[in-house]
């Protein structure tokens, strides 16, 4: 029983070391709410309602530590979208341009600082640009309004959060923001405001 306390006490104590060098390296999964904003319903004079839909992401990230300040590189695989609900008079409510979804590659160039930065628990915020590439044959939608042409192929947006770090744990909470989405050619103009939330496992 002593030497597996010893055992588990020195894998901790090595795991540490590692953890708070120069470059960790991770996976990460998580689960995001997306949300559409469009100018559909000043296009079409309709009254419209854009609604969440959740999806799930998965990838890795590597982070460079400076001090009490980080960069951090990542790419995850994830679908974005969201409801478009045409509201009728009253009470009633006429679902007329549903579900618009597409996966994309994201990869998010985020800059942090530590504000509790311990060797087994920090607390972090951070920030910056993510750019987002759409995967092939990846859209689909029940709008005839938008089609697969008016989709651009890659954007960029923004990301700012929070996260915390439990030894080889961390987790992370972001709201993102996007550019338009769509191509030129569309009357169109559609944002994706994405609500994440992730935990990831640091394996280096």
């Amino acid at each position: 029983m002593r030497r597996l306390l010893l055992a588990i006490l020195f894998l901790l104590l090595t795991y540490v070391s590692f953890s708070q060098g120069p470059i960790n390296i991770g996976i990460k999964f998580g689960t995001n709410s997306s949300t559409m904003l469009t100018n559909i319903d000043d296009v079409l004079n309709q009254n419209i309602r854009e609604d969440k839909v959740d999806y799930y992401l998965a990838g890795a990230f590597i982070r460079v530590n400076l001090g009490r300040l980080y960069l951090q590189p990542e790419a995850y695989f994830n679908t974005k979208g969201g409801i478009v609900t045409q509201i009728g008079d009253g009470q009633y409510q006429i679902p007329s341009l549903p579900t618009f979804e597409y996966k994309t590659i994201d990869v998010p160039v985020l800059m942090g600082i530590k504000l509790i930065n311990k060797s087994i628990f920090n607390l972090r915020v951070h920030g910056g640009p993510v750019f987002s590439y759409v995967t092939a044959n990846s859209f689909v939608s029940e709008m005839d309004e938008i089609t697969t042409e008016d989709l651009n192929n890659r954007y960029v947006g923004w990301q700012i959060g929070a996260g915390l770090d439990i030894w080889f744990l961390t987790f992370d909470a972001r709201i993102e923001n996007s550019t338009n989405i769509l191509n030129e050619a569309s009357p169109y103009n559609v944002k994706n405001r994405v609500y994440l939330l992730s935990a990831g496992i640091k394996l280096f």
